[in-house]
């Protein structure tokens, strides 16, 4: 039961991101076509471009109960929150407030962050722990 209820809320997690990547993508393509500032100093999509790819992958390997999983999450987390932070000061993001971002910025981000939570509690703090053991 505790292991159906972990995938899923992984799952749920990656469909979250997948929104949030396609949200970025759009804002990148709106904002290039729309905007006379200087790409290069732009690096707030290029390294969210990575930490996407690592944060799919650490959910796979949650997902098969991988200790690598387990070990990246945290950093991760802390690492979105800094990336956040720190791309948005040096190149803040000018954006249409449209139903879309509404819907991105009100209800899957808060989502995000809680499933964040929640899988962080489960793999430190429930039974759920005992089964990240790689062979």
């Amino acid at each position: 039961m505790i292991e159906s209820t972990f995938k899923n809320i992984i799952l749920l997690k990656v469909a979250l991101l997948i929104l949030i990547i396609i949200w970025g993508g759009t804002i990148q393509i709106s904002n290039s076509e729309s905007s006379i500032r200087n790409n290069l100093t732009d690096l707030g999509g290029i390294l969210f471009t990575l930490f996407s790819v690592l944060y799919l992958i650490t959910c796979y390997q949650l997902y098969k109960f991988k200790t690598l999983g387990k070990t990246l999450l945290v950093s991760l987390v802390l690492i979105f929150i800094i990336l956040g932070f720190v791309t948005e000061l040096m190149n803040p993001m000018q954006i249409d407030k449209d139903l879309f971002f509404l819907f991105i910025f009100y209800i899957v981000s808060p989502m995000f962050f809680v499933t964040q939570g929640l899988v962080i509690g489960m793999i430190y703090f429930s039974g759920i722990k005992e089964k990240f053991v790689d062979n």
